[in-house]
Parts: C-alpha cells; sequence; structure tokens
C-alpha cells in the first residue's frame, strides 16, 4: 500500500514549501473558542455544576452536540476565507481500500492505550503507592465502594433520608471487559461521530495549516491549542473538579501527548477518520476508569491527569517509532 499520500497532504494547499498563515490560523482558533466559551456560558448561566456526578450525562450530551462540532465549522469556514479545497472532499476518498489498516490500527492502539493504562496505574498506584495515582480496583468490593464515592448511596430522590437500594453492579472481571469492549464500539459509532467534529479542525485543517513547522512542532502547537480550547468547561469543573485553575495546564499536557497519537494514526492510514475513532474511543473507555481507580486525584490519575498523559507519551512514541519503517517502506514502492 502506498501511503505517500498521507505523508503529504490531502489537499493542494499543504505544500510543505509555503509559510504558515497564522491569520488564518487565528480566524479558525478565534471562531473555535468564542463558540465553546458561549456554550460554557450558557450552561453556566443555566445553573450547570460541571463537577457534580448527577450533572456529567447532562453535560457530555451537552458536550457532544454543542461544544464537540465547533472546530468542524470553523475549519470549513476558515477553509472558504483562506480559499482552501475543503477536506470534507476527500475524507472518504478510497475508503474501501484504506478500511483495512484503519481497523487494524484503531483496535491496536485502542488496545494499547488500555494495556498502558492498566500497567501505569497498577505499578504506579497498587505498588509503588505514587500520592495521587490511586489504586487500580482489584475486588467487587472495592469497586462497590468506588461507585458509592461518585454516587452515594443513602439518599432517596423523595426523602433525602431514605436509604436507597444498593445497585447490582456488575463483576469486577466484566467491568474490565466493558471498559475495553465499549471504547471499541464507541468509537465505531457515536462517539467517533461527534470526535470528527473536533478532528476535523484540529488534525485536519490546524494541521494541514502547520504543515511546514514539522510534524513536531506543529503537534506540540496544535496540542497547546488543543487544550486550552477546552479551558471554558474545565474552569467550571469539568473533568478536574475542584481544580478548576491547575486542571488547564493538565489538560494541555494530556492533549500533547494524545496529538501525536492521533496525527500519527492519520499519516499512517491515509485518513482522518482514524483519529475521530480513536479520540472517540479514548472519551468512552477512559470514562470507566474515573470508576476503576479508587482514591485519585484527577490531576495526577488516569483518565486525564499526568499519568495518562505519560501513558499516552508512550503509546505515542512506539507508535511513531514502528510506523515510521512501514511509511518508509510505502514511499520507496
Amino acid at each position: 500500500m502506498n501511503t505517500t499520500h498521507a505523508l503529504s497532504s490531502p489537499a493542494p494547499q499543504a505544500d510543505a514549501a509555503r509559510k504558515v498563515d497564522w491569520r488564518l490560523v487565528s480566524i479558525f482558533y478565534g471562531m473555535s473558542l468564542v463558540w465553546v466559551s458561549l456554550v460554557a456560558l450558557g450552561v453556566h448561566l443555566a445553573g450547570g455544576n460541571m463537577s457534580a456526578t448527577t450533572a456529567q450525562l447532562t453535560f457530555q450530551l451537552t458536550i457532544a452536540f454543542l461544544y464537540m462540532p465547533a472546530p468542524l465549522v470553523a475549519a470549513l469556514i476558515a477553509e472558504k476565507i483562506g480559499k482552501r479545497r475543503p477536506l470534507i472532499r476527500t475524507t472518504f476518498a478510497g475508503f474501501g481500500r484504506k478500511l483495512p489498516r484503519l481497523l487494524l490500527t484503531f483496535a491496536g492502539i485502542t488496545a494499547a492505550i488500555y494495556a498502558a493504562f492498566l500497567l501505569f496505574a497498577f505499578v504506579l498506584g497498587n505498588v509503588a503507592h505514587v500520592p495521587g495515582v490511586g489504586q487500580l480496583v482489584t475486588s467487587q468490593a472495592q469497586l462497590e465502594q468506588s461507585v458509592a464515592a461518585l454516587v452515594p448511596l443513602g439518599k432517596g430522590q423523595g426523602d433525602p433520608s431514605a436509604p436507597t437500594p444498593a445497585p447490582n453492579f456488575p463483576p469486577l472481571g466484566l467491568m474490565y471487559v466493558l471498559a475495553l469492549v465499549s471504547g471499541l464500539t464507541a468509537g465505531l459509532t457515536i462517539n467517533g461521530l461527534f470526535a470528527f467534529g473536533e478532528e476535523y479542525g484540529w488534525r485536519g485543517f490546524l494541521m494541514d495549516e502547520l504543515r511546514p513547522l514539522g510534524d513536531v512542532r506543529a503537534n506540540l502547537v496544535t496540542g497547546v491549542l488543543w487544550g486550552l480550547w477546552h479551558a471554558p468547561v474545565i474552569l467550571m469543573g469539568y473533568n478536574f473538579g475542584p481544580h478548576r485553575l491547575l486542571g488547564i495546564p493538565a489538560m494541555v499536557v494530556l492533549c500533547t501527548a494524545l496529538a501525536f497519537l492521533l496525527w500519527r494514526a492519520r499519516q499512517f492510514t491515509d485518513s482522518l477518520l482514524a483519529p475521530a475513532i480513536l479520540h472517540g474511543s479514548f472519551n468512552a473507555c477512559g470514562g470507566f476508569f474515573v470508576l476503576l481507580v479508587a482514591s485519585r486525584n484527577p490531576l495526577v490519575s488516569l483518565p486525564v491527569g499526568l499519568l495518562a498523559a505519560a501513558a499516552l507519551a508512550l503509546v505515542a512514541l512506539v507508535f511513531w517509532k514502528w510506523s515510521a519503517r512501514r511509511l518508509a517502506e510505502g514511499a520507496s514502492e
């Protein structure tokens, strides 16, 4: 399979000899940031408490429907302003030919992230007892305690003093299986669909515009901008709870590590769909670690703390090195 197309660009404007059009980059980012800031403000004025467990499902839906499409819309407008060939025209080109590599890459990276998360959490949390990492749940009793800490039992909806029946928890082993399976399934379905809105902007339009900087610097810039883009909702308690200010740089670190991995997936598969489904899978799979890691500090532990960033950076490094040879072989064919 010839992969030289992935290393260049699906659009003519990505000529490596050109300079970055920072005006166009600013237009794209400005529109994306203003959009999400207005969404966050609206939720805030509506009384949304993003650090409350009971608000998580509602807020996840708000993010999916109102937050995540912002980069897609901003990129489409910026493409029009900059007279760029819309990337959407080539997104599904050669889909059947690319599908086998796309699915294998998706499954392999998702499994690698999951394994790295488990390994880092167990070694640094259960064995080394590094502060803030917490402990990977290893018994049914710990699972029930972890869930109870997030959703306190004993408070009925009608009478706060009335106890509520303890829920029936699935077996612990099944929970670990569900975490991986749900990540794979969600990435290929609803989560991947919504994540495409983000990826069209970040790994699509923005990375193509920043290509003259080289892969490393372009990913560093994209990772920082992507992380800061989450600031409006992090300031409302999303992902990091009460750690609202420190949560912003923590998110920047996480997004930067993930940016390298998602970009390389696009390069290797020659498809923007790869980072979209991987992004969707990460969101679904990572959510389980809120339950599977007890006594954690969200700034440090899984699924969005420094530990997660380190695990993602390791997976990205391994995949980057491994895929480099394959891409070079494809380019020589």
